[in-house]
């Protein structure tokens, strides 16, 4: 079945966009509940596979039922910055220089809140590339 969204009634494209909406979030919502149940399933095995090799996560594969299952289990690190800070300045120069990454960045809303002078500044060193685009269809209830 063709549709041609260039040329179809916009009445008709909000209405297929919404129903489409909605069986994407059915069809999400039952694979979040597949993926808990899944982790569930082999995370104890694929924990003590990663622990026999002295590892708290990382990439396992498990041999079941004549499938290999692919376990990931994922970390996310956060550092103290204020300590990290300290730690970094009371490191030999040149062992903080290997070891850390800084990063600087401005809130995108305190640049567009800046005065003139600031922004003029900032100008030079920032640059904004277009990822994506992105089209929403709303009802309008008030008729017009």
């Amino acid at each position: 079945m063709d549709l041609d969204f260039l040329n179809m009634p916009l009445h008709d494209v909000f209405k297929y966009r919404e129903e489409l909406k909605q069986q994407i979030q059915v069809l999400k919502d039952k694979q979040s509940v597949l993926n808990d149940d899944l982790a569930i399933r082999f995370g104890n095995s694929a924990r003590n596979k990663l622990n026999e090799d002295g590892k708290d996560y990382g990439t396992v594969t498990l041999n079941e039922q004549g499938y290999k299952v692919k376990v990931t289990m994922r970390q996310k690190v956060t550092w103290d910055q204020e300590g990290l800070a300290t730690a970094l300045m009371n490191m030999d120069q040149e062992d903080a220089r290997h070891y850390a990454r800084i990063t600087y960045a401005i809130d995108e809303r305190k640049y567009n809140n800046a005065p003139p002078g600031i922004k003029s500044k900032l100008q030079d060193h920032r640059t904004v590339e277009l990822t994506g685009t992105t089209v929403d269809i709303t009802e309008d209830n008030n008729g017009s």
